[in-house]
């Protein structure tokens, strides 16, 4: 292998609580009542295909723009006062693929700006060479666009380099590039998925935390 391609909200920053929270908070700021259940569900999509669900909520697109300016509010007050935290071995797992050089890539679907300041929050951009974020992409995960973005920025192709996802949504997103996937579910959510959900998946291992990606590797270069 001679890259890897990573996400970023639930992989490697504890973010999507924090989401989910503050879309919660954002409502109540506005005396809307909306399930944490519905929020939960929404975990890996982006802002385009949580939309339709939040105007029906909200009964409006404009009151989604202001309850959206609320939980951006929610969200920084956490980035800068220790409410969001590193995932578990996140800058190891980071530094060992470097120090066996790997080509590192990142493919969020987190916008520029929010995800240029969680990296500088954590000290986290100088282990990528290459970023692509979701402002940048046509199409976001599911759609293999943002990986076949990624590796074409790292200057690589799909059989030479994994991918690393947390959630359905990216992995099958990796897949659909043509690339293999190491699924790490995210943790602050139960997300137990199905062997049904994961068949349509190019999967190469799945674990608990950051350190399956390393386990993955050693297997491969020992076979």
């Amino acid at each position: 292998m001679k890259g890897a391609i990573f996400d970023l909200d639930g992989l490697l920053v504890d973010t999507e609580k924090t989401y989910r929270d503050g879309w919660l908070w954002g409502f109540q700021q506005y005396d809307l009542a909306i399930p944490k259940e519905v929020v939960d569900a929404w975990g890996g999509q982006n802002w385009k295909q949580s939309f339709d669900i939040l105007v029906k909520a909200a009964g409006s697109p404009e009151k989604v723009q202001e309850v959206r300016a609320k939980r951006e509010e929610y969200f920084y007050q956490q980035l800068h006062n220790g409410g969001i935290q590193l995932k578990p071995y996140a800058k190891e797992v980071l530094t060992e693929l470097k120090k066996r050089d790997l080509r590192l890539g990142l493919a969020t679907t987190t916008v520029t700006k929010r995800a240029t300041d969680i990296l500088a929050q954590f000290d986290l951009a100088n282990y990528f060479d290459t970023m692509t974020f979701g402002d940048e992409v046509s199409e976001n995960k599911p759609s293999p666009v943002p990986y076949l973005t990624a590796l074409e920025r790292t200057k690589l192709v799909a059989s030479e380099a994994f991918a690393v996802e947390d959630s359905l949504v990216g992995a099958t997103s990796a897949s659909r590039a043509g690339m293999g996937v190491v699924l790490i579910p995210d943790t602050s959510f139960e997300r137990n998925y199905t062997a049904e959900e994961k068949e349509k998946l190019n999967l190469l291992a799945e674990g608990n935390d950051l350190r399956t990606v390393i386990e993955m590797l050693d297997k491969k270069t020992t076979k």
